[in-house]
């Protein structure tokens, strides 16, 4: 789990133990966390993490939101 690889759950709880489980202290920059959920996101905040900077997601086009539960990547 990287700032360059994607993460996939079926709840925010299975996220949440995919980020608690992480020993390598997350590679590189960091995780991408969408701050549109902010259920996970607040949990972030709450047990340490912490926002070094925020990103704002761009498009040309029609754009459709993936559904579920999710962490970005970097790479297209």
């Amino acid at each position: 789990m990287t700032y360059f690889n994607h993460s996939v759950g079926f709840t925010n709880d299975d996220l949440k133990a995919l980020i608690a489980s992480e020993t390598d202290c997350y590679g590189g920059p960091g995780i991408l966390i969408p701050t549109r959920n902010a259920e996970l996101f607040r949990w972030c905040l709450d047990n340490d993490l912490r926002l070094v900077h925020q990103l704002t997601l761009m498009t040309i086009g029609l754009y459709n939101e993936p559904a579920g539960y999710y962490m970005p990547s970097i790479l297209y």
